[in-house]
């Protein structure tokens, strides 16, 4: 026996080969897929939510397409129906999340890559507004599709698609050869981007003091009134 081993010795070092890179390749394509190996008796039950898009395009239940927030997996992509015009995408949501998405919580549809690998960007919405309760529905309010540039074009007549020709062309002229200095031209407007979003900031910490400050100056304006004969006699 230890002899005929010997003597395949190659073909059990090529065999072992081939196991080893088709485990690499299996790895791969899971990794790009976000196909996580599941395990319905050790999970937790997925909570059923569901989002309402006028288009659904290259929407695949089954095939790993999954379901983000700021990035990070919390699901995938259970099922897509036709509902009134409609496509109803189904989401299985991970137990481990359950009360994160919200009432008023959105949904977009992008593209990982540009084969259409399609997956749910979700804004699971403040936590000033209720759950969702499973099987509750984002309204189509508030989600968005993924738009093709061709959709962008189409609704262009013959005239504006020519100009917008020309003027790609020509600014794809006057830029080349300089990246550079247009990367230093957007630099510039750093500061002002930093000082916008401070005063954003502002108004923000502020929103309630100039509600209370139009309040107040709505009723003081409405007692003038009442009184104009009083604030004659003053005056």
């Amino acid at each position: 026996m230890g002899t005929a081993i010997r003597k395949h010795l190659g073909d059990f070092a090529a065999i072992i080969a081939i196991f080893a890179v088709a485990i690499g390749v299996a790895g791969y394509i899971l990794v790009n897929q976000d196909a996580r190996p599941s395990f319905p008796l050790l999970e937790d039950t997925p909570i059923q939510l569901e989002a309402e898009f006028t288009d659904a395009q290259a929407v695949v239940p089954g095939q790993g397409q999954s379901v983000r927030v700021a990035g990070v997996q919390v699901g995938k992509i259970a099922g897509v129906e036709l509902e009134d015009g409609l496509a109803v995408v189904q989401m299985d949501i991970e137990g481990q999340f359950d009360g994160l998405v919200r009432e008023d919580a959105s949904a977009l549809l992008r593209p990982r890559t540009g084969l259409k690998d399609m997956f749910v960007e979700l804004d699971p919405g403040s936590e000033k507004f209720p759950e969702m309760e499973e099987g509750g529905r984002i309204a189509v309010e508030n989600t968005a599709p993924d738009i093709d540039p061709d959709e962008i074009l189409s609704a262009l007549d013959t005239d504006t698609r020519a100009y917008l020709k020309l003027l790609v062309s020509g600014l794809g002229k006057g830029l080349k050869n300089h990246g550079d200095d247009l990367r230093e031209v957007f630099k510039r407007f750093e500061p002002l981007h930093r000082d916008l979003a401070k005063v954003q900031g502002a108004f923000a910490d502020r929103r309630e003091m100039l509600a209370t400050l139009v309040h107040n100056y709505g009723l003081l304006t409405e007692e003038l009134g009442r009184n104009d004969e009083a604030l004659t006699e003053l005056v």
